[in-house]
């Protein structure tokens, strides 16, 4: 397994976790933020697709 395959492993692991919980963190500006579903639903999955998207390109492309 290389190193891209284990971050994108890890970062599945985070995305299901955040569907769980029903909080993911993002990147906003310079800064972390907090998403949660309740508030937000739809940038909470558009958040969640992206970090998917990028998931499987780390194990399948890299």
């Amino acid at each position: 397994m290389s190193l891209f395959q284990a971050l994108g492993a890890a970062l599945a692991v985070y995305v299901l976790y955040a569907v769980y919980s029903g909080t993911v963190h993002a990147k906003d500006r310079w800064k972390s933020k907090a998403i949660y579903k309740e508030d937000s639903p739809r940038e909470f999955w558009t958040v969640i697709v992206i970090y998917a998207g990028l998931s499987l390109a780390l194990c399948f492309v890299f």
